[in-house]
């Protein structure tokens, strides 16, 4: 029905005339602030309008309460903590206030740890690549690199060196997260393996380097029963004898 004036009016007996009566009538309108909502945030989100996860038409002007305090109608997940929140607007009498909620769900982004580094020598043993990795990591993540990664070990005799990265998956809307360990692998170094040489005492001197089998690297020291110049044997000089490389 419509508000508005309403007359009553009673029928005189004659020769009374019929008396009225009147009932002004005033509705109104109970007050509408949506229905429920929902939102799931990451902690690292930027804030977000709460008014905006209402569902229906809601009034503006209403007021925000929750588990934490609500200022200008956000949540910020950085500073303020999950739950139900409820907007309120207020009732003009005889209309009661009227709440609709909005709960607020914040996940943790994920922690691969910090980057980190180990050097191996291609002869060592397989080793952990997780406890390179700097901070707290996660458990229960994935490695990718050069060569594929079983069991978060790192194989020098039969993986490459390079960057390895751990990825933990974060829950929506949280993004996975990474972090490195960068893989140095040193060859041993190679002194080639033993060879002989039998001189006679006035031959000219001999390269000791050049009696060795295999593929001896440069650059090493020869010692022995005497001290060796040049890497040369002068069997006129110097004194037979086995002559180890280092």
């Amino acid at each position: 029905m419509s508000a508005g004036v309403y007359t009553y009016t009673v029928s005189g007996t004659a020769p009374c005339p019929n008396e009225s009566a009147t009932v002004t009538v005033t509705i109104n309108t109970p007050p509408n602030p949506g229905t429920p909502g929902n939102i799931t945030l990451c902690s690292t989100d930027a804030a977000a309008s709460l008014f905006a996860q209402l569902g229906g038409a809601p009034q503006a002007g209403g007021a925000w309460s929750g588990p934490s305090p609500v200022v200008g109608g956000m949540i910020n997940p950085a500073t303020m903590s999950a739950g139900v929140y409820t907007y309120t607007v207020n009732g003009t009498a005889p209309c009661p206030n009227e709440s609709a909620t909005v709960t607020v769900t914040i996940n943790t982004p994920p922690d691969p740890g910090t980057p980190g580094n180990i050097t191996l020598c291609s002869t060592d043993a397989a080793a952990s690549l997780f406890a390179q990795l700097g901070g707290t990591p996660q458990a229960g993540g994935a490695w990718s690199g050069p060569s594929p990664v079983i069991g978060g070990m790192i194989n020098p005799a039969t993986m490459s060196a390079g960057v390895y990265t751990y990825t933990v998956n974060g829950t929506a809307p949280c993004p996975n997260q990474s972090a490195t360990v960068t893989v140095t692998i040193n060859t041993p170094p190679d002194p080639g393996t033993p060879g002989t040489i039998t001189l006679c005492s006035t031959d000219a001197a001999a390269s000791l380097f050049a009696q060795l089998g295999g593929t001896p690297d440069a650059g090493g020291a020869w010692s022995g029963p005497s001290p060796v110049v040049g890497g040369m044997i002068n069997p006129a000089t110097m004194s037979a004898g086995c002559t180890p490389t280092p």
